[in-house]
């Protein structure tokens, strides 16, 4: 243990680096899923139908052999660029994320109710306007929950960078492990670090979820039913 506690510097830069990657994928992923389950949505067939495939191409293999591929397979093309491990598995989690993500807000805005898009087109919007300003915002409350699940799984996908080089902290534990011998103090440690930093991803999550707009009008519309009898009962007292 003691000779462990000797690495903790590194450690807590390899952790640095996975909280690093893991918010930069997990943004991404958000703005990914929210285009692609748009899409998956779109009138057009054949845009439907493109995005259907993609998802499925990407969703396919397993993100370890995606990563492989975008690392080693993808500079070998012509005109393909050679990316740093960093870069190839943001992006690769990120696409991850992002076509799991998909379906989850796919599923959100059709759980909104048909009604509010004919208000819209009634009221002049098109459909950007509709699900930007409207359709989305309502729909967020089923998406940020179920998307927050997500995201605690894209923090432990993580773990799979250290295969392309980039110094995250399960390379560093791995490090670790090599020069010490201490494979279950090593390993004890590493598993306490994901516990803590899922913990703290589903924290932001149920904090993000207090804030939108359709909670805060339901909270509200709550405490107003609850004051109205109230203020019924003191008035006829007063009475």
């Amino acid at each position: 243990m003691k000779a462990v506690l000797e690495y903790w510097p590194s450690l807590v830069q390899g952790l640095w680096v996975t909280v690093w990657v893991s918010v930069c994928t997990i943004l991404f992923a958000a703005l990914g899923a929210i285009v692609l389950g748009a899409i998956r949505l779109s009138n057009k067939r054949a845009i439907r139908a493109a995005s259907i495939v993609f998802i499925e191409l990407i969703r396919g293999p397993s993100g370890l052999v995606l990563l492989f591929w975008v690392f080693y397979v993808l500079p070998l093309l012509p005109g393909m660029p050679q990316l740093s491990p960093l870069a190839a598995a943001i992006l690769v989690l990120s696409l991850d994320g992002a076509v799991y993500g998909a379906e989850i807000v796919r599923a959100g805005i059709e759980a909104v109710h048909r009604g509010q898009s004919d208000a819209c087109h009634a009221l002049g919007l098109n459909k950007i306007q509709s699900l930007r300003k409207v359709i989305l915002p309502q729909a967020l409350s089923q998406v940020v929950p179920a998307f927050g699940s997500l995201a605690r799984d894209m923090v432990k996908w993580t773990s799979i960078v250290s295969f392309v080089g980039v110094q995250d902290v399960l390379y560093v534990a791995n490090n670790i492990r090599s020069q010490t011998f201490d494979t279950v103090t090593v390993f004890c440690m590493l598993g306490a670090i994901y516990w803590i930093l899922c913990l703290l991803c589903a924290a932001a999550f149920r904090a993000l979820e207090h804030f939108l707009p359709l909670n805060r009008a339901l909270r509200a519309a709550r405490v107003s039913a609850q004051v109205a009898p109230n203020a019924r009962a003191l008035a006829g007292a007063a009475q």
